[in-house]
């Protein structure tokens, strides 16, 4: 279960209090008054490849200085450009112009789709170290940090615990990057994604767990909580050591909800939770997912929701009904039905499932055209997020320990574009983006062929 608090990161939310003023730049416009970066090309000795399209442009800095160069390769912060010399360089993309960030977008939507993926995706499991950054057991603080996580404990984590939860996180993290979807994981703030580890259901509820869930990722705090008893994590003497139930899908399900942090606003709730329990039903073992085993881990799923709920499995949600249902609704349902809340969560893994699997040549190609196309807005509430962040850091603008600011009048906060906030223009937006998946097909021509696929490989449902 994973608890979205005011939508991605806040997005949309005015949780602050500013000097009254009319701001009405938008986020690049802002981006240029406040870079006064100079225009530094950085040689960048890695491998590129060069659209077919694309031909020499001229490109232009914050500042102003030009130079003519070919887009060879971009991501959410760093565009690579080729030289007239035939030198690489890399170039962040806040230091282009609106104009030149425009383009870079336009072509991250238009390149080629890459949908092959590694059989094996993870970490190497000999090379592998957790560090321990924190031991405070009369305070029964834990504190360990991964490459690109830090999580706290309060209870002290044997070796191999430690370990196998840091390698799941950091397989985890490789797994967003890798797969076809354009996620490119990072933390909303600081050096890491953080997350809480509880050795009771009191200490979890009392930190903000909802009663009931296995575990929970906050937006609005950017970590993730998860009780012990949900991991089978036991007390041995006087440190913590993995039970025969050990079990990584609520880990595996919740850190991707944490690393898809920017996105939780900007895709239906059924892409949210379909993806996470997608992920956190591949085979994880030694530190690496399976993809191949992909099917078994559906297969398992399914069998145990066959032993475990009343009736067996039900039947999915009419694909009508799913697509149309608003976020507010999907969130009374999971607070008030258990049942119905089983179906919702059953269906999205189906549906996943399918179009990662199943759908068109089985290479998933729909979705990772869906989700590219959900990137956009994605990168630019990212873009305003960081013109935030860099705004609050600028003298005379004072943030208060609840989080909003007070700025001088001559000063102009970032501005969210109307299209981004919560509300209407945001749900007609996931609605027609739908149009990507469905490619022609009507609801009930998509939910029979997804029943054909699954009948074609003897998936019962």
């Amino acid at each position: 279960m994973d608890v979205v608090a005011g939508g991605a990161a806040g997005v949309g939310r005015r949780d602050f209090s500013v000097v009254p003023a009319d701001p009405v730049a938008g986020v690049e416009d802002v981006r240029l008054k406040m870079c006064c970066l100079s225009f530094l090309l950085l040689a960048w000795a890695g491998g590129s490849w060069v659209c077919a399209q694309e031909r020499p442009r001229m490109w232009m800095s914050t500042e102003g200085t030009m130079v003519e160069a070919v887009l060879v390769d971009a991501d959410h912060e760093t565009v690579r450009l080729r030289l007239s010399g035939g030198v690489i360089s890399s170039v962040p993309r806040a230091r282009l112009s609106a104009a030149d960030q425009a383009h870079v977008a336009g072509w991250l939507r238009n390149r080629p789709l890459v949908t092959d993926l590694p059989d094996l995706i993870g970490v190497a499991s000999p090379d592998f170290r957790v560090e321990t950054v924190v031991e405070d057991a009369a305070a029964g603080r834990f504190v360990y940090r991964t490459s690109h996580f830090e999580f706290d404990s309060q209870g002290r984590l044997a070796g191999s615990l430690a370990r196998e939860v840091g390698r799941t996180f950091e397989a985890t993290y490789e797994l967003l990057r890798a797969l076809p979807w354009d996620i490119q994981p990072r933390p909303p703030e600081g050096a890491y994604f953080r997350a809480s580890l509880f050795r009771d259901e009191e200490s979890y509820h009392k930190a903000g767990g909802l009663p009931g869930s296995a575990g929970a990722y906050y937006t609005h705090w950017k970590r993730f909580l998860v009780p012990f008893g949900s991991l089978g994590i036991r007390e041995v003497g006087s440190t913590y050591r993995m039970d025969d139930d050990f079990d990584t899908h609520v880990l595996v399900h919740e850190l991707t909800h944490q690393m898809m942090h920017f996105w939780l606003g900007y895709l239906p709730q059924w892409v949210v939770e379909g993806i996470a329990e997608y992920t956190g039903n591949l085979p994880l073992k030694n530190g690496r997912f399976r993809m191949s085993e992909a099917r078994d881990g559906l297969k398992a799923y399914l069998d145990f929701r066959r032993r475990r709920m009343p009736g067996g499995v039900p039947e999915p949600y009419p694909l009508e009904w799913l697509f149309a249902l608003p976020a507010d609704e999907w969130s009374r349902i999971m607070a008030t039905d258990p049942m119905r809340t089983q179906r919702l969560y059953l269906t999205s893994y189906l549906l996943v499932y399918y179009f990662m699997h199943l759908d068109g040549a089985g290479d998933g190609a729909r979705l990772a055209r869906y989700m590219r196309a959900r990137a956009v807005p994605v990168r630019r509430a990212e873009a305003y997020e960081a013109a935030m962040a860099e705004f609050k850091r600028r003298p005379w603008v004072k943030v208060k320990p609840d989080g909003s600011f007070e700025y001088p009048r001559d000063l102009e906060p970032p501005v969210l574009p109307p299209d981004l906030f919560f509300g209407e223009a945001r749900e007609a937006g996931m609605r027609e983006t739908l149009g990507v998946l469905l490619d022609g097909r009507t609801e009930a021509v998509l939910m029979d062929q997804v029943r054909a696929a699954y009948r074609a490989h003897d998936i019962r449902l």
